[in-house]
């Protein structure tokens, strides 16, 4: 049951890592000639990068009690 919820933790955090990458990397022109880009989701890269952080943590935490 464990070894289940380390890898569902691990497996989140690397979703949320390459979400992460998804909302920094988006840019949408604005303008009519193409020039000026805008990123509004790269607000939401740090905080997604923080929480999966925390979860590759907590994974690593119990797998290395378990073994």
């Amino acid at each position: 049951m464990k070894f289940k919820m380390e890898i569902s933790l691990l497996l989140s955090a690397i979703i949320l890592y390459i979400v992460s990458v998804a909302c920094f990397s988006y840019e949408a022109t604005t303008s009519a000639s193409g020039s000026e880009n805008v990123n509004p989701y790269r607000i939401y890269a740090f905080p997604l990068i923080a929480i999966a952080s925390v979860l590759l943590a907590v994974a690593a935490i119990l797998y290395s009690r378990h073994k």
